[in-house]
């Protein structure tokens, strides 16, 4: 759970597979009083998901994202090996009671849900990412 960092990226691979991506800032409590810690999440949603996601999640934002991490690896322009750890998105939940007022009825409750419709062997879509 956290804040959008920025608007989510949406882009769709060569099969026409709609893939959003977008960053979290999660706070932890820090060991000393007072003290926190933020990490940046890297989140990426597929299909109808991430669609829901480019459509409602803004800046600043609180969400709730459950999905599994991933590592991968790729090559950059200049031939270095980098590696990547982010969360595949299996459901999102936007917790900004203001999010509400501006969905269609169907989703509006207390809180905005979705969830991934189908699961995408993103691993045959590797080479595919826009990112």
């Amino acid at each position: 759970m956290g804040r959008l960092v920025a608007d989510p990226e949406s882009r769709a691979t060569v099969e026409g597979q709609a893939v959003s991506k977008f960053k979290l800032a999660v706070t932890r409590p820090g060991i000393g009083q007072g003290e926190a810690n933020t990490d940046f999440i890297d989140i990426v949603a597929w299909g109808k998901l991430a669609e829901v996601c480019t459509q409602y999640l803004k800046k600043g934002k609180l969400t709730l994202v459950d999905g599994r991490i991933q590592n991968r690896s790729f090559e950059d322009q200049s031939g270095q090996r980098r590696w990547v750890t982010e969360v595949i998105a299996r459901s999102m939940t936007m917790l900004d009671r203001a999010a509400t007022e501006k969905v269609p009825a169907e989703m509006a409750t207390e809180n905005i849900s979705a969830t991934a419709e189908e699961v995408v062997d993103d691993t045959e879509l590797e080479g595919d990412l826009p990112f």
